[in-house]
């Protein structure tokens, strides 16, 4: 509600959240329960919001981080957090309405709910 002024005055509105793959429900695992439910909570809150904001052409997204060289996802995952900043900056520079309201990964490719 604070920021809707400034995104009713913006030129190309957009909100765009970092969630996770694990709130994912086609991503069936019971490892980590608390944090899966908490991101799928959000997930949740962003679907709610694309459907509530599209009338007045705010895009809203969900976003996935990818597997980050991070304390969670150790030295072994895919990506350093540079290559995630930098792949989601360049996705939510390009959010439109045809995306709003869709789980997108840090690559720009798509993630089911």
């Amino acid at each position: 509600q604070a920021f809707l002024p400034n995104l009713r005055r913006s030129s190309n509105p957009r909100v765009v959240t970092i969630s996770s793959r694990m709130g994912s429900m086609s991503h069936a695992s019971s490892d980590r329960i608390a944090y899966r439910a908490s991101k799928a909570a959000v997930n949740k809150v962003m679907q709610g919001l694309a459907s509530d904001l599209r009338s007045e052409g705010i895009a809203v997204v969900s976003m996935h981080p990818g597997w980050v060289q991070t304390d969670m996802g150790g030295k072994a995952a895919d990506i350093t957090p540079q290559q995630s900043a930098a792949g989601i900056l360049a996705v939510a520079e390009t959010v439109t309405m045809e995306r709003s309201g869709q789980f997108i990964n840090w690559d720009g490719s798509d993630i089911s709910w």
